[in-house]
């Protein structure tokens, strides 16, 4: 049995070296080769499982393809969609900590394919806020759904 230490302590089995994230402006992105359907409702169910409602979808690859030719934009997905949602435990400590830590919530996860390469789905969240000391225990759940999500793929 493999166990591997991700960052911030998520601690998860069986977790191959493909399940790090790839660190890249403002997000850290984990990818697998698989289907995007089977890979977002893996995402939902770990979401779920752990007691929380996505609260909206945002159905970001279809806004983007409707409005391209209006502005000249290429295709960049064949799928993308922004899962938003929020674990009221945390969401009190963030704002119990600083009332302006509300722009921390809801969390959002994106669970997308690249257009030049449909069989790879990402799934991606915003840098861990390493100055919010209480964003931490956010960082790890959210780590802790996308590890679940893709060691079902």
């Amino acid at each position: 049995m493999l166990f591997c230490l991700l960052p911030n302590s998520v601690l998860a089995e069986n977790i191959d070296a493909q399940f790090k994230p790839l660190k890249t402006g403002g997000a850290w992105v984990y990818s697998v080769k698989a289907e995007f359907d089977d890979v977002k409702d893996s995402v939902v169910e770990a979401i779920e499982s752990r007691g929380m409602v996505i609260s909206y979808v945002s159905h970001a690859e279809s806004m983007l393809a409707r409005t391209a030719s209006t502005i000249g934009g290429k295709v960049v997905y064949s799928d993308a969609e922004v899962l938003l949602f929020c674990k009221a435990n945390l969401a009190h400590r963030l704002v119990e900590a600083n009332p302006h830590n509300l722009v921390l919530c809801p969390y959002a996860m994106s669970v997308y394919a690249l257009a030049d390469e449909p069989a790879r789905i990402y799934v991606g969240i915003r840098a861990p806020q390493t100055k919010v000391a209480e964003y931490r225990a956010v960082h790890d759940l959210l780590v802790g759904v996308i590890v679940e999500a893709l060691a079902e793929q």
